[in-house]
């Protein structure tokens, strides 16, 4: 624990004793610069409904703050005003879809689905699902209520020493990771299609910046710094399920591309077909996102063991070979020694298969030696 410990930044014991409030407008933005949705090619102010902090939805959902986008939606903080007088403030996340996003109808069948196959499997508690549901106020805006996060792991690693995780919290974080698998595949015949370390979230008073874009409609920068860390017992959880795919019978395969292109599983880029395993292979590639020396596991083989040779059975080969380094998945692991540097590429091993038939099963992932808490 006190290696634990010793990977936290210091941070000032004055915290603020309200955590959500609704900022004040800050300074303009300079108009000349995009912020947050306008990066996106495909930003149109006609698709997106122009919320803002003060705003009431629902006649419920009171907007406090920004806090993320995307290229077909926003994600806010606001109050749920149906409470007793008495009773704390409830704070959730909307996230509000364009008027052009198909995907909302989906992602909200998908998830009501996770939300009621086993509530009792452990993995349940590890994936975040729908609150509430409703239409904007101009009927085509599909609004998603959630209950609030901290922040996605690619921002949560960096309140540690050089963006570094220690590693027990690595090792909880993929046990954990791979309970919420294993409730997908299993329980829920759904693969997620989209593990990157966005979605995945940690379990949160400055001015909200803000700008006017071209025709008018304000934009407002999201807040997504929640402050220090406070403890290391926030349990990540699987967000988002606008692709995920639900696969209902043992035979069903997806045929479509899926899948980061850096995470593609190999039966996703030949086009064979593809079930839960393409969710192994992405998480175990996942945990390499930053260690520029990985490669893939050696070189692709036939089923009888023979290396591919030709250019039907191998995607290509390169004019000069010698000038590629001759690196392996072993030694890119100099941060670990001995058993547990052993234990750490028998885990992987079983991940990073070539062959998705002989992936292990996320369940069976979750109980490897490598990812048990140390006595």
């Amino acid at each position: 624990m006190s290696s634990l410990r010793s990977s936290l930044p210091r941070f000032s014991p004055l915290l603020c004793k309200r955590l959500f409030s609704i900022p004040s407008h800050g300074p303009p933005s300079p108009p000349g610069i995009l912020v947050d949705e306008e990066i996106s090619p495909f930003y149109n102010t006609k698709c997106l409904y122009p919320a803002k902090p003060g705003e009431v939805l629902a006649d419920r959902y009171h907007i406090v703050v920004k806090v993320g986008w995307g290229v077909s939606s926003t994600a806010w903080l606001a109050l749920d005003l149906q409470r007793h007088i008495e009773e704390p403030e409830t704070i959730v996340a909307l996230k509000i879809a364009n008027n052009n996003a198909h995907y909302a109808g989906h992602e909200r069948e998908v998830e009501e689905h996770i939300s009621t196959a086993d509530p009792s499997h452990r993995g349940r508690s590890l994936i975040r699902t729908l609150l509430n549901s409703f239409q904007g106020p101009e009927g085509s805006h599909s609004c998603l209520v959630y209950p609030p996060l901290r922040e996605p792991l690619s921002r949560y690693q960096q309140h540690f020493v050089d963006g570094r995780m220690p590693l027990p919290l690595i090792k909880s974080y993929i046990r954990t990771l791979l309970s919420g698998l294993d409730y997908l595949h299993q329980e829920c015949r759904v693969v997620h299609t989209d593990l990157k370390l966005e979605n995945i979230m940690s379990q949160l008073a400055r001015p909200m910046a803000s700008k006017i874009d071209s025709t008018g409609r304000p934009v407002y920068q999201s807040r997504n710094v929640f402050g220090p860390l406070k403890s290391l017992k926030s349990i990540p959880q699987l967000v988002d399920f606008g692709l995920a795919t639900r696969l209902a019978e043992d035979d069903d395969w997806g045929i479509w591309p899926i899948q980061p292109d850096h995470y593609r599983a190999p039966e996703v880029i030949l086009g064979i077909g593809w079930q839960m395993p393409a969710d192994i292979w992405n998480l175990g590639v996942l945990r390499y996102q930053s260690m520029r020396e990985f490669s893939l596991p050696g070189p692709l083989r036939r089923e009888d063991g023979r290396v591919c040779e030709t250019a039907e059975e191998y995607f290509c080969r390169f004019l000069y070979e010698d000038l590629i380094p001759d690196r392996r998945l072993g030694d890119t692991v100099s941060f670990l020694q001995g058993e547990e540097r052993e234990a750490f590429l028998d885990l992987v091993g079983k991940m990073l298969l070539w062959n998705h038939n002989y992936r292990r099963l996320a369940g069976e992932l979750a109980g490897h030696p490598f990812l048990q808490p140390q006595n």
